[in-house]
Order: C-alpha cells, then sequence, then structure tokens
C-alpha cells in the first residue's frame, strides 16, 4: 500500500501474485490475528504475517521485502479423512466410537452425493475465534466438495518450528495438522440429552459464532436434508507435547434443528421453478450478555426466505465441560425475498438500543442485489404458515429493483460503524464477479466521498488497479497478435513469474526503444479492451481499517485455457478513505473493540489505528500492571548473576550484561534474566523473550501463586503478542 498511509518503518503491503485455480468465491479469510488464507481448487494457501518494524538503512538495504513475503504454506484439502480421526473426541467424553463399514465419498440424501463424491473440491473456509488453537490462535475450517469439514490447527512443534528472518526468530507453519473433521463419515459425539441416531451427512454449508468471551466455541453447520445442526468445541494444548500433536479437543453435537422454511422446494418440472441453495448460507449474529447468558442469532437460507433463530448460552463454564446450549423453538424473525443460488447474510458488528429494544442490522445479498435489515432481540413469534412463492411475491426477482441481475456479489463487508451518526443502512462495499469495460457495477459502496475527491483516488488502491487493468487498450492489430494477447501459456508453463515486474515507461526512457516504430503501419484509432478480470471474493481485516480481494485475469481477445497449471492470479490490498473529522473516532471505535495484540498492531501499520502498547514508540512504557508484577521479582533479580563468570548482572532495558560483556535477554514480564537457553518463549510480535511459567516456580517457588495467576504461559508480558509455537 505504498500509495497509502501506512508507518515507513512497516513492511509495504503490497499486492502478489499466485498460480492458482480457483473453484468457488469467498475464498479469502482473515484471521483475528491477521493471517491470510486463501481457498483455490484442490489446496489452501496460508500467510503469516510480519510485524518487524526495522526501518534501518541496513534493513532496507538487503533487498526489497514486502508483507506477505516470506512465510507461507500450500497445503493439499482434498484428502477422504478416515473416520479414525475423531475416535479421541469419543475416547475423551466416554461414549463408545461408532462401528461401520466406511467407505470414502457419499453422504446425505441428495440423489448424486448419497452415492459418492467425483471431486473433493474446497468448497469454503473460514477462521474460528481465537482460543482453539496453540498459544490461543485460531483453527481453520475448511468444506471440500464431499460433504466434510476438515478443522486444521497448528500441531506441537519439535522446538524448531521458527527461522531467523532478517536477524530476529520468525513463525513458520510447518507443524499445521488435521485436528478433526465432520460430515461424509466424520462422526461426533452427541452431548448428553441431544440423543441423535448417527447418520453419513452431506454439509453444504458453516459458520462460526463470534468470539462468546470464555463462554466457549460454536460452530454451525446445515446440511442437505435442510437441518442446522450446533456442535460445541472446546480444547487444551500441552505444551510437552509430542511433535505434531494437534491437542486434546472435546467436540460434541449439542442441538440440531430443521430449516426448511415457509416455501415448498417445488418440482423441477415446474415452468416457475427455479434453483435454490447457497455454500455461505450460515451466518452468526454479535452476543448480546443477559445477566449471567449470552444470545446471538443464526441466519440461515432457505427457499426464497431468510430465517434467524435465537440461541443462548447459559453462565460461564470451566474449560472442557459440556456447555449449555438452547435454540429457540421457532424463528424469531423471517423474511421472504426472491434468492438465487449462493445467496448470503453479513451483520453489521454492533447492537444498538431503539427505544427498549436491543436491535442488530445486517444486509442480504440475494445475491444479485443488497437488501437491509434488522431483527429485535428477544421477539417471539409462532411457527410460520407454509405458503407458496406466489403468495409472498417471491417466485421471480423484483423488475423494478435493477442492478446487474447477471453479475452475483461475491464479496460484502460492513464497514465499522459511525457511534455519533446513525444511518438507515450500515455502510457497506461490495465486489461482484465480473469486471469488465462494459460493467461499471463490479465495485459498490454506501460510504460518504472525502471532502475534496478531485485530489485524489476515490475508493481503495485495489479498486483503481482493477480498473486500470480492465481499462487497458490496445490497437486491434496488436491485440490479436498471439505473442501479446496470449498470456495463458505463461501461466500454464508454471514458471515463477514476477507480477509486480510491470513495465515502467521511466525504464525504456533513454534506450532505443521506439513505440512508434511498434505501431508502423496499425490503425491506432481501432481500440479494443484486452483484459477482463474474476473477483473471486473479498474480505476485511480484524479492526476493519483494510480490505483484500482476490482476483484472476483473463484475456478478451483470446480463449483462456483452463489447466491445473492455474490462473494468473492477484491479491490485492487497499484502504478505504476516511474523512479528517471522523479519525480520532474511527481510531476510538477501534479500541473499543476487543482485538488480539497482532490485529491492533496491523491496523496501526496499515488501517490508521492507534498505537499498540509495548510495542509502537507512541506507547512504549510498561502500565501500571507490568510494573507491580516485575516488582515481585525484583529481589530475585538482584541475586542473579552471570553463568559464565559469576559477576553481577546490569539491565540496559532487553537485556542484560556483565562488566566482562557477556550478554543475557531479559524477560518482558517478569524483568529476570534469562540465563539459560531452552527456559523461554519468543513473542511473534516484538520479538521480546519472557520465561515458561514452570521454569518461573523453579526460579521463584516463593511466588508460585502470582505466577499461575498473572503471567500467561501463551501470551507476551511485554505487548500481549501471542508466542512462537
Amino acid at each position: 500500500m505504498a500509495s497509502e498511509d501506512q508507518h515507513e518503518n512497516a513492511l509495504p503491503l503490497e499486492s502478489f501474485g499466485l498460480t492458482a485455480v480457483p473453484a468457488s468465491t469467498h475464498n479469502l479469510a482473515w484471521s483475528p490475528d491477521a493471517e491470510l488464507a486463501i481457498g483455490c481448487d484442490d489446496c489452501v494457501f496460508l500467510f503469516i504475517p510480519e510485524f518487524s518494524l526495522s526501518g534501518t538503512e541496513k534493513a532496507k538495504n538487503r533487498g526489497a521485502v514486502r508483507q506477505y513475503n516470506e512465510v507461507a504454506l500450500r497445503f493439499p484439502s482434498v484428502e477422504h479423512r478416515n473416520p479414525e480421526l475423531n475416535r479421541p473426541l469419543f475416547d475423551l467424553v466416554g461414549q463408545e466410537f461408532p462401528d461401520f463399514e466406511y467407505v470414502p465419498g457419499g453422504g446425505g440424501s441428495g440423489v448424486v452425493a448419497s452415492q459418492g463424491s467425483s471431486m473433493n473440491h474446497l468448497v469454503a473456509l473460514e477462521w474460528s475465534p481465537c482460543g482453539l488453537g496453540r498459544m490461543d490462535r485460531s483453527v481453520l475450517a475448511v468444506l471440500t466438495g464431499s460433504g466434510a469439514i476438515t478443522i486444521y490447527c497448528e500441531g506441537a512443534s519439535d522446538g524448531m518450528n521458527a527461522f531467523k528472518l532478517r536477524g530476529r526468530n520468525a513463525r513458520t507453519l510447518r507443524p499445521w495438522v488435521a485436528a478433526w473433521g465432520v460430515g461424509a463419515g466424520l462422526l461426533l459425539p452427541i452431548a448428553e440429552g441431544h440423543e441423535e441416531q448417527y447418520s453419513k451427512e452431506y454439509i453444504t454449508a458453516f459458520a462460526w459464532a463470534r468470539d462468546t468471551d470464555g463462554y466457549g466455541a460454536l460452530l454451525a453447520y446445515a446440511n442437505d436434508d435442510d437441518e442446522i445442526v450446533i456442535i460445541s468445541v472446546q480444547s487444551e494444548h500441552d505444551s510437552t507435547a509430542t511433535q505434531g500433536d494437534s491437542g486434546r479437543w472435546r467436540v460434541e453435537e449439542v442441538t440440531r434443528f430443521a430449516a426448511e422454511g415457509p416455501h415448498p422446494k417445488g418440482d423441477p418440472t415446474d415452468p416457475d421453478y427455479s434453483p435454490s441453495g447457497s455454500s455461505f448460507s450460515l451466518s452468526w449474529s454479535p452476543w448480546l450478555k443477559k445477566g449471567n447468558s449470552k444470545t446471538s442469532m443464526v441466519s440461515y437460507v432457505a427457499k426464497n426466505y431468510i430465517g434467524f433463530r435465537q440461541v443462548t448460552i447459559g453462565s460461564r463454564r470451566r474449560n472442557m465441560a459440556a456447555p449449555e446450549v438452547e435454540v429457540g423453538q421457532f424463528d424469531c424473525n423471517g423474511v421472504c425475498q426472491y434468492l438465487a443460488p449462493d445467496a448470503f447474510v453479513v451483520w453489521e458488528d454492533l447492537i444498538w438500543t431503539v427505544g427498549s429494544s436491543k436491535v442488530c442490522r445486517g444486509l442480504i445479498a440475494t445475491p444479485a442485489k443488497v437488501k437491509a435489515f434488522q431483527v429485535p432481540f428477544g421477539s417471539q413469534s409462532g411457527p410460520l404458515p407454509i405458503h407458496n412463492t406466489d403468495d409472498c411475491g417471491t417466485t421471480y426477482p423484483d423488475p423494478e429493483s435493477g442492478g446487474p441481475t447477471q453479475n452475483p456479489i461475491t464479496g460484502l463487508i460492513i464497514h465499522p460503524p459511525s457511534l455519533s451518526q446513525t444511518t438507515s443502512t450500515p455502510s457497506y462495499s461490495l465486489v461482484r464477479l465480473s469486471a469488465t469495460h462494459e460493467n461499471d457495477a463490479w465495485y459498490q459502496t454506501n460510504l460518504p466521498l472525502p471532502p475534496n475527491p478531485e485530489d485524489g483516488t476515490v475508493g481503495p488502491r485495489w479498486a483503481t488497479e482493477i480498473n486500470h487493468i480492465i481499462e487497458h487498450q490496445l490497437p486491434r492489430a496488436m491485440a490479436y497478435r498471439p505473442d501479446i494477447g496470449d498470456d495463458s501459456a505463461e501461466s500454464e508453463e508454471g514458471s515463477e513469474v514476477d507480477d509486480d515486474a510491470d513495465i515502467d515507461a521511466e525504464s525504456v526512457e533513454g534506450s532505443e526503444y521506439d513505440p512508434d516504430e511498434n505501431f508502423a503501419g496499425v490503425d491506432t484509432e481501432d481500440q479494443v479492451h484486452i483484459k477482463r478480470v474474476r473477483i473471486w471474493g473479498m474480505t476485511s481485516s480484524p479492526g476493519g481499517g483494510v480490505t483484500a480481494v482476490f482476483i484472476s485475469q483473463h484475456s478478451t481477445a483470446w480463449f483462456g485455457r483452463d489447466t491445473y497449471a492455474g490462473y494468473k492470479c492477484r491479491v490485492l490490498f487497499g484502504r478505504h478513505d476516511r474523512n479528517a473529522d471522523r479519525n480520532e473516532e474511527a481510531e476510538t471505535t477501534l479500541s473499543m473493540k476487543k482485538l488480539s495484540t497482532e490485529a491492533r498492531l496491523w491496523e496501526w501499520m496499515y488501517g490508521g489505528g492507534p498505537p499498540v502498547a509495548g510495542i509502537c514508540a507512541e506507547a512504549a512504557e510498561d502500565t501500571e500492571r507490568q510494573n507491580a508484577l516485575k516488582d515481585h521479582f525484583a529481589m530475585v533479580g538482584r541475586t542473579q548473576a552471570c553463568s559464565f563468570c559469576d559477576l553481577p548482572l546490569q539491565s540496559t532495558g532487553r537485556s542484560s550484561r556483565c562488566v566482562k560483556g557477556h550478554v543475557f535477554a531479559t524477560c518482558a514480564s517478569t524483568g529476570l534474566t534469562i540465563l539459560t537457553p531452552g527456559i523461554s518463549r519468543t513473542c511473534s510480535v516484538c520479538g521480546s523473550k519472557c520465561l515458561k511459567r514452570e521454569d518461573l516456580v523453579s526460579i521463584a517457588p516463593h511466588l508460585k501463586d502470582i505466577i499461575a495467576d498473572e503471567i500467561s504461559a501463551e501470551q507476551c508480558g511485554g505487548c500481549g503478542g501471542k508466542f512462537i509455537n
């Protein structure tokens, strides 16, 4: 994002290229810790953010380095998992593992899917809230064409899963493993009181509930029998586990309910029949705290209907204990609306108070157009009467609505709301699948214009980049020359092409290149556009300050060749302009959100967020709590001596040294000197080292209660960032 505001010491957030075969839309997702996942035909790409803030000339001379440039992982997602993968889930809760003959492929009640799955391509992916993975990180759920969800997480390492990146330890993605799965023969334990017959389900969509802040994690999925199942997910991880261990997981189904909607599916031979269904049909609203419980609404897409079902979690419970989940008997609200395939719902991340009611707003993507809605919490309604779509006027799309009905929405984000100014519709931005020079509606937003739009580019940088691609023209005689118009062979060969090596006019200035010679005898008046773009997905960073899109470029002059070598794809980044008088309010809104240190630092680096305590120079001082904790260990620190010469140590900030020059790192949590290797962990954000809790107890046994209560085993005591595994 060189053209947009970002801190000069941060790595530049620039677009990058991939050779991939996108197979579905909505295939781009940011984790709560700014890890970027991209789903393609048969694999997932993972990119780890680099939070290095080194801006010295020495670092700059090592070459151009950009964000998401060096730490990445590509792993296949097409494997049919054996049911034995879930056996530890049954052993943990003391249930007998179902004994059945497993045949890979096939599940559910569909005519084709029940017999087998010829392809197991990636359909959807989504990150969980923080807390389920090692070091309190997120896990990645991947839905494939076999109708199964597989959970990928960071496994226990051999202690060598970090490498030196520009002089500091950096986290790698080497030890990622499949922890468990559900669907297509992967069965789960059933919570007590929710007995259901085991079946080989075919899952069509899923969604993680938002962070419950200590009430446990919930995952909802829909199957092809028009049922929605809610499962409870909890985990524990041991720092001494063997390499590749995925941890202890308690995963059990807690409830399921029918989600057929009020409209019959109809007969495919009926002239008025239209297909329905969506791989992105589920979505969760924010949680509303009521006393000791929390309530959310899960939205689902049925035949020309959006339903809202209320879900309540009981009081806080100890970890790895069965949750108390209660689901409304009927939908608390619903909307009859014509819906094409792959319709979806997006919720605003805020609960409004309207009179005496708590209301949550959102947007429905049909997906040809956007429709706003708001639903109050606590509303009660009976079962909806079954009726035909002709009765509610949803058999066909509204002809007066207009808009590009043949260009579906593939990405929709709701921007952080303004707390001082309410609007009837949430602020949003959307992208559509196809972007061409004849289609002006591929990017839409209702954000207000900047004060002086003529002074600069309106909209995020990625929108400008896409516009430049689709508006590029060449004379017709040149556009249809094979060596110019057909660039698919370049990607088919699979060579590592540097997509950033664009031709710059300045690079040929002063050379013998003569543009008039290439155009000699060519009619330059007859120009044609040579590129079109498909936008597969759009996502926003955890704090909403940065957006990213995943695109593929195609020739308009030559037929494309769809091969496993992949398309010429790119991931583009950008920021939405904020009015100057809203900057302070935006920072306040961001600081109010409960974000991880990684997310807050990302927003400070690229999204215009406030400084982060413990990392940024503007907020580098220790807090009162940190100072008080270090005071407890001050007496122990005075007794420490150099492990080589036994001389006293003098603290110099993040390190300590003796008079002979022996240097040791200093624990960011306690201020103690780390005298021996293997007793500390390294922060993946600030690079500081912290003593392990078990080693702290051996150093200061009289402070074991303080160590247990105030020192985290997963997070840095200096900045709050997560340790390298």
